[in-house]
C-alpha cells in the first residue's frame, strides 16, 4: 500500500468566515455586518458587507487565524443603534462552525432608569494608610428579551453608593469602560443593557468600614468581606460565616446573605471578639472568596499554587481583576487578544455555575 498523504495536506483550512445574524429567535433580514481583525501588525475594521435576506453572511479572510501572530477575527452588527459583537475567532478549527451574532430589539427605559435584577453584589474592604480601599461589584441580569436602552439624557439603571465614598472610579469590561459613571453619589449606567448578565465594578475609598451601604436593589446574593486588622464588626442583615486566613498575617471576615431586602446594610462595631465556628464547607467557600479578593486587591502578587474550585463570586472577582489589569489606553493587539480570550473563558465558567 502506498503511504497516504499527510493529514494536513488532505484537510486544508479555508480562510472563510460564514455566519448568521439573529434578532431574538429570528434572523436579521437586512443591515451591515463588519469584520474586525486584530494582529501583531494591525487592528481595526477590515471589511464590511450587506447581510443576506436569510440573515447569513460570508467573509473571505486575509489568512487563516495564526496563533503565532496573535490573530483575532470577530464580526459586529449594529441594530437599532446598539452594537453587538460575535465571539472571537483565534484558530482555524473555529472556522468549521457557523458563526453567530445575536442582536435584540430594544426596550426604552424611563428617564430615571429601569429596575433590573441585581443577581449578586460583593463589597470588599482592605485597609491602607489613607483609610480603606473598597471594591464594589454589581452583577446585573437583564431578564427581558430585549436590550434596555436609555432615553436622550436619561439612564438605564442606577444605584446609590455610600455617602462616605470618595475617589470613586468606575469600569467594567462587558461594554465600553465609560458605560457606567459616578454622578451625584450614584453609580449611573447609560450604556445599552442586552439580555443576560453584565458586571460593573466601582472602586472608592472610605475613612472607616463602619458605614451604611445603600441597598435598594435587593440583590439575590450579597457578600461583604473585610480584611483585618479591623475593629470588631457586625453587619446588620448579613450572617458572619468565619474569619479566614489566606496567608500568614492576612485574614478576612466574610458576611453573607441571600435575597437581601433591607434598604440599608449597616456595618457597625461589635463587642464580639471573634466569629463563631461554622461548618467546614462554609470555611472552604469563604477561603475561595478571600483568595480571589487577595488577587484582585494585589494584582502584582502571584496566586497560591493550589486553589479551591472557585464559586460564582470568586469568578466575578477575577473578571474585575482582569478588567482593572487591562484598563489602559495603550493596549497592544496581543494584549487585547489575551484580554478577550481570558475574559471569555471566565464568563463561560460563570455561566456554567449559575
Amino acid at each position: 500500500m502506498a503511504p497516504g498523504a499527510p493529514i494536513a495536506a488532505q484537510v486544508a483550512a479555508e480562510a472563510v468566515l460564514e455566519g448568521t445574524v439573529f434578532v431574538g429567535d429570528s434572523v436579521l433580514e437586512g443591515g451591515t455586518v463588519v469584520l474586525h481583525h486584530l494582529s501583531e501588525g494591525s487592528q481595526g475594521e477590515f471589511d464590511s458587507l450587506a447581510i443576506a435576506p436569510d440573515g447569513t453572511f460570508s467573509f473571505r479572510l486575509p489568512n487563516v487565524p495564526d496563533p503565532t501572530r496573535n490573530d483575532v477575527f470577530f464580526a459586529s452588527v449594529r441594530h437599532h443603534g446598539v452594537l453587538y459583537f460575535g465571539p472571537a475567532i483565534t484558530t482555524a478549527l473555529e472556522l468549521d462552525s457557523i458563526y453567530e451574532i445575536h442582536a435584540y430589539d430594544t426596550l426604552l427605559a424611563p428617564a430615571e432608569g429601569r429596575m433590573v435584577a441585581l443577581q449578586s453584589r460583593g463589597v470588599f474592604f482592605e485597609p491602607d494608610s489613607a483609610g480603606w480601599r473598597v471594591t464594589d461589584l454589581f452583577q446585573l441580569r437583564n431578564d427581558e428579551s430585549r436590550t434596555i436602552v436609555a432615553r436622550p439624557g436619561g439612564r438605564v439603571w442606577s444605584h446609590p453608593l455610600p455617602t462616605e465614598a470618595r475617589d470613586v472610579t468606575t469600569g467594567e469590561g462587558e461594554v465600553a469602560f465609560d458605560a457606567a459613571v459616578f454622578e451625584n453619589g450614584e453609580l449611573v449606567v447609560r450604556a445599552a443593557l442586552p439580555p443576560g448578565e453584565r458586571l460593573f465594578v466601582v472602586r472608592y475609598r472610605v475613612d472607616s468600614p463602619l458605614i451604611e451601604v445603600p441597598n435598594p436593589g435587593e440583590p439575590e446574593a450579597f457578600d461583604i468581606l473585610v480584611r483585618e486588622p479591623a475593629p470588631p464588626l457586625d453587619v446588620e442583615g448579613l450572617e458572619l460565616l468565619d474569619r479566614v486566613e489566606v496567608e500568614a498575617g492576612s485574614t478576612y471576615l466574610r458576611f453573607s446573605g441571600t435575597d437581601v431586602s433591607r434598604p440599608t446594610i449597616r456595618i457597625v462595631e461589635s463587642d464580639v471578639s471573634g466569629p463563631p465556628r461554622v461548618e467546614w464547607a462554609a470555611v472552604v467557600l469563604a477561603l475561595a472568596l478571600a483568595a480571589a479578593a487577595a488577587i484582585l486587591l494585589h494584582p502584582g502578587r502571584s496566586p497560591a499554587p493550589a486553589e479551591p474550585a472557585p464559586d460564582r463570586n470568586a469568578l466575578l472577582l477575577r473578571v474585575a481583576q482582569l478588567d482593572e489589569e487591562f484598563d489602559r489606553p495603550d493596549l497592544t493587539a496581543p494584549e487585547l487578544e489575551e484580554y478577550r480570550r481570558r475574559r471569555t473563558d471566565l464568563l463561560r465558567r460563570i455561566r456554567s455555575v449559575s
